[in-house]
């Protein structure tokens, strides 16, 4: 599986300090400092990121602001099925990958690639400067948005998948599991993780407000303590300091009434704000009450999105287990998308899953005809065209029907 990553200049220190472990104060506790000697550097030419960085920057063009994205990351990890398998064959797995990437981005513009073998899982970090040339000024310039174009990601699974297969003997299932293939569950699963993501901002909002809110209430009761402290304290002093030894007044009590008045008056604003406080103890309550609820389709969408995962795993398994058998069993190396399109329309006619829709109709018989053309399928001939007659026959039907709606009762 791999992970792309835009940056702009002002993150490329922090970067090169986490690929090339320039410290041992990690605040990833994934970290095992115990294996960091594994490591590979595959740019060994005695240089740094951040130098190979700045020196590539100063032979091409780039805006100096703070916002460009001028430096791209791949982050490429180590195919389950290698989990077990040799220091040797894991090191050349990273190796081809680190070569196909210099191939596609230019080996001129590569400024880091480093294997962590200290982490949960084995990991190789790219890291290049995306340029190209400007035909208008005749100059080479940083631009990713013209390098990491919407067909470069789209293909760059298969590409690499292809690549390695091609020059790793050991390497069979490949790095897709299945990604790319049209089934169902992978759409669920990424409408669930963005329902997730929506929800935990969600969550992180209500938490914050009702920090904010207890900090208020917090205040006010601290405020009203000290009121009442302040009134003894004034009755206290009244009571010692009224009068001295011969039975003269030193210290007036209309004073102390008056300076008793004023804390009335602070005490009676005091009151105010604790009664808009127990207002707003009302509405955080009803806050709580919606966090809870916020909560509880938290838990039950964290569930829902561990079963699909756990689905997703069954199917991969199974997907390995039937391209094993086409594989080895009957001699076929790949499955193309058409073909898999074209079974997913006879399994819905094998098993009377009819649309009523005339357009999803129509789709399928599309489907089913592209694959019939296609000299390479590896569906037999008389199976699509049973199925395109099928499709043919179900159109005719949805037509009917709608005929016979729009036309209505006869007289």
């Amino acid at each position: 599986m791999a992970h792309l990553k835009k940056n702009t200049r002002g993150s490329v220190p922090g970067l090169a300090v986490h690929f090339e472990r320039k410290t041992d104060h990690h605040t990833n506790k994934e970290i095992d400092v115990s294996k960091t000697y594994l490591n590979q550097e595959l740019m060994a030419d005695g240089s740094d990121m951040l130098s190979r960085f700045n020196a590539r920057l100063n032979d091409v063009y780039c805006m100096k602001r703070d916002d460009v994205k001028a430096l791209a990351t791949w982050i490429v990890t180590l195919p389950e099925e290698l989990a077990e398998a040799s220091y040797k064959q894991q090191s050349a797995f990273f190796e081809a990958t680190s070569n196909f990437l210099n191939e596609r981005y230019g080996q001129e513009n590569a400024v880091a690639a480093v294997v962590h073998y200290d982490e949960t899982t084995p990991h190789l970090h790219y890291a290049f400067v995306p340029v190209v040339f400007d035909d208008k000024k005749s100059r080479y310039k940083v631009s990713a948005k013209e390098v990491l174009t919407r067909q470069d990601l789209q293909t760059f699974h298969d590409d690499l998948d292809q690549h390695l297969k091609k020059e790793l003997p050991f390497y069979e299932q490949g790095i897709l599991n299945n990604k790319t293939l049209p089934f169902e569950n992978v759409a669920e699963i990424k409408k669930y993780n963005d329902q997730f993501n929506v929800l935990k901002d969600e969550l992180a909002d209500v938490e914050e407000n009702i920090r904010a809110k207890q900090a208020v209430l917090k205040i006010t009761d601290q405020a009203l303590t000290e009121v009442d402290l302040a009134e003894k304290q004034i009755d206290d002093f009244k009571q010692a300091l009224s009068k001295n030894l011969f039975g003269k007044t030193v210290l007036k009590p209309d004073d102390l009434d008056r300076f008793k008045s004023v804390l009335g008056t602070m005490k009676k604003a005091t009151l105010q704000s604790k009664h808009e406080t127990e207002e707003l103890k009302q509405a955080l309550g009803q806050v709580k009450a919606q966090l809870a609820d916020v909560q509880a389709d938290y838990q039950k969408l964290k569930a829902t999105h561990q079963a699909l995962q756990a689905d997703q795993l069954e199917k991969q398994k199974m997907d390995y287990v039937m391209r094993d058998m086409l594989k080895n069993d009957y001699g076929v190396e790949k499955l193309s998308h058409t073909d898999v399109e074209a079974r997913y329309v006879l399994y819905k006619l094998d098993h009377k899953e009819l649309t009523k829709n005339k357009k999803s109709a129509q789709s399928w018989l599309k489907t089913l005809t592209t694959a019939r053309e296609d000299p390479d399928t590896k569906i037999a001939p008389t199976r699509l065209d049973w199925g395109i007659e099928q499709v043919k026959a179900l159109i005719n039907r949805i037509i009917e029907l709608t005929r016979d709606i729009f036309k209505g009762p006869s007289l």
